[in-house]
């Protein structure tokens, strides 16, 4: 679940302090003793790729969208009556931030700052700086500990009292750095590098996962493609949603594409730009953040079958709605079983077991707003 802080700028400190404290004290105290000068000369200027790649994850903005932006055909408009614009595709407004974020993934408080399009590769640097710096300080710690074991009954003045108390101190500190920030690393690479996504994406999945399981999401992307499709009440109607219910075999993934799950590595050029420059402290992603590749699923055909439409509907396919009106083709269909027999009747428009957008818990607890998202800006139309 995101960390919340009582006063923000503890977010910046807490960092600072310890890579400062394990840095500099790792060195001066122990590294300094026995390393060679080029082995030290390489760890200053991973400290040095940490601090550079930390302060542009801080300072630079994430991305805001253009002035009087226009939505594409076959996208949701999402309105943003706080910037008074319309939201591109992928696009949140930060509720700390106070601006709509480009291809938003989540406020960060260790930055004080959204991460977004423009200024993740400088994030997820910072996260692989730190890895490396920390795991080969551990290595180095856990080689000298070793070290001393061995020369344990040697005269006392040929250790430095003060080496000793950073091993005992930076060792465990140290390893405690390392195994969180490669968690948090690993979770950046599955959501985004793997699979495609944000966090809030990844959210949002599990959202419609959520809807699926309770039989409540088909009807609601059936009403999805009425908004967004002109046309299509001919051809996904009430049958449709009866025939879809009745269907045990469907899986999520035969009525929900996400759009810009590419592979791994045309995700990876995506977010962090030219493979060359991947680790150059001045990379910065591809494309503008206005717009995004989409995977050959995605696309619209007016000719497609049913599922095809509900597949290339634009994210979130339901249009993130909070709530079934009344009359709704959501609240009008369900399937019973009955002497044996599977029929579809409707049912009284009764929504009050459905959770809105807004409110929809995941199962860490994390909503909407634990990502930064101002949830008043969220109505899609």
């Amino acid at each position: 679940m995101p960390v919340k802080l009582k006063w923000p700028w503890l977010g910046i400190a807490i960092p600072c302090v310890l890579v400062s404290f394990i840095g500099y004290c790792g060195h001066f105290f122990i590294l300094s003793n026995f390393l060679s000068p080029s082995k030290q000369l390489w760890f200053q200027c991973n400290l040095a790729l940490i601090w550079l790649s930390y302060y542009y994850a801080i300072y630079t903005n994430p991305g805001r969208p253009r002035p009087n932006f226009e939505v594409p055909k076959y996208e949701w408009k999402n309105y943003c009556k706080k910037c008074q614009n319309y939201k591109p595709e992928r696009a949140h407004h930060c509720k700390t931030c106070n601006q709509c974020v480009l291809m938003m993934d989540h406020h960060c408080p260790w930055t004080m700052n959204c991460v977004g399009h423009n200024n993740f590769p400088h994030f997820l640097r910072f996260l692989v700086w730190v890895i490396v710096a920390t795991a080969f300080l551990l290595y180095q710690l856990v080689s000298r500990i070793i070290v001393l074991w061995r020369d344990r009954n040697l005269p006392d003045y040929m250790f430095h009292r003060s080496e000793l108390v950073f091993l005992t101190i930076l060792t465990p500190l140290d390893a405690f750095v390392l195994l969180t920030i490669t968690i948090l690393l690993c979770r950046c690479l599955a959501n985004q590098i793997f699979n495609g996504m944000s966090q809030i994406e990844t959210w949002e999945l599990e959202r419609l996962q959520a809807l699926f399981d309770s039989k409540r999401l088909v009807p609601l992307l059936i009403e999805a493609a009425w908004d967004i499709f002109p046309g299509t009440r001919e051809q996904i109607n009430e049958s449709t949603a009866a025939e879809l219910s009745m269907n045990k075999e469907l899986r999520l993934e035969d009525v929900v594409n996400f759009p810009y799950d590419l592979d791994p590595w045309s995700n990876a050029e995506q977010l962090l730009g030219n493979p060359l420059l991947w680790l150059w402290p001045f990379g910065r992603p591809k494309g503008d953040g206005m717009s995004f590749v989409k995977n050959e699923i995605s696309e619209y055909s007016s000719r497609a079958s049913y599922e095809d439409l509900l597949l290339s509907l634009p994210w979130p396919p339901d249009g993130g709605r909070t709530r079934a009106g009344p009359g709704s083709l959501s609240s009008s269909i369900e399937s019973i079983t009955k002497q044996g027999e599977q029929l579809i009747r409707r049912r009284p428009n009764d929504t009050s077991d459905l959770i809105g957008r807004r409110q929809w818990q995941n199962d860490w607890g994390e909503n909407l707003e634990d990502f930064g998202v101002d949830v008043d800006t969220e109505q899609a139309s």
